[in-house]
């Protein structure tokens, strides 16, 4: 996990012994809302370090159903059964549509919550790192999903941090004449900016590099 998210500091605001007064109304309840949300991403932390499948169903039925969790959910599966096309599917059917869902892929990693565990942290920031990897292995399985997963390199690759097009490599070479369809398949204005900063095709040799490479 990166060091710039491992080390953030995490602050815990004390309001318990003023909650009393009428005048704390207002700061116990936002505490209240940060500590659900801190259940939360503990139940979450928990299915990312799920060790089998049926204790990942498990986990599941504590975090919901949004998307965040269905990220977490859908990845782990996949680290879980790395065969499974259903599982492939699932993921890659995730892949960020907007800005929202592409905010939630970067964070991860972050602190999500004001007494979110170091050990939680990690956890969550482990599966994040991970999901340019799990969708290389998704796609593999599922190809069919090739053209959404060659677009969102575009958006991936913003993120420093993201080794997406390097992991693209594998997939480029094991379905070039699939990954080169879907290449072609994008719009003029996206297949220039893919060409000239994210992938070269032809080669099958990543251009855009996180900064861990």
């Amino acid at each position: 996990m990166k060091a710039s998210r491992i080390n953030r500091v995490k602050r815990t605001w004390i309001v318990t012994s003023l909650c009393a007064l009428p005048l704390c109304l207002v700061p116990c309840q936002a505490q209240s809302a940060d500590e659900a949300n801190c259940v939360e991403i503990a139940a979450l932390a928990r299915t990312a370090r799920s060790r089998t499948p049926s204790q990942l169903n498990a986990e599941k039925l504590t975090v919901g159903n949004d998307y965040r969790a269905q990220t977490v959910f859908a990845s782990r599966l996949l680290e879980l059964r790395p065969s499974d096309q259903r599982a492939a599917i699932i993921l890659l059917d995730l892949i960020p549509k907007n800005g929202e869902q592409q905010l939630v892929w970067m964070t991860l990693g972050d602190s999500l919550c004001n007494s979110e565990s170091i050990s939680d942290m990690k956890s969550l920031g482990r599966l994040g790192e991970n999901l340019p990897r799990n969708l290389a292995k998704a796609i593999l399985i599922a190809p069919v999903k090739m053209p959404n997963y060659v677009a969102y390199s575009i958006t991936s690759v913003q993120d420093p941090h993201s080794d997406y097009a390097i992991q693209m490599q594998l997939v480029c070479r094991a379905e070039h004449s699939g990954f080169l369809r879907a290449v072609q398949a994008l719009p003029s204005e996206e297949k220039d900016q893919f060409l000239k900063h994210v992938f070269n095709p032809d080669g099958c040799h990543a251009l855009a590099l996180s900064e861990a490479e």
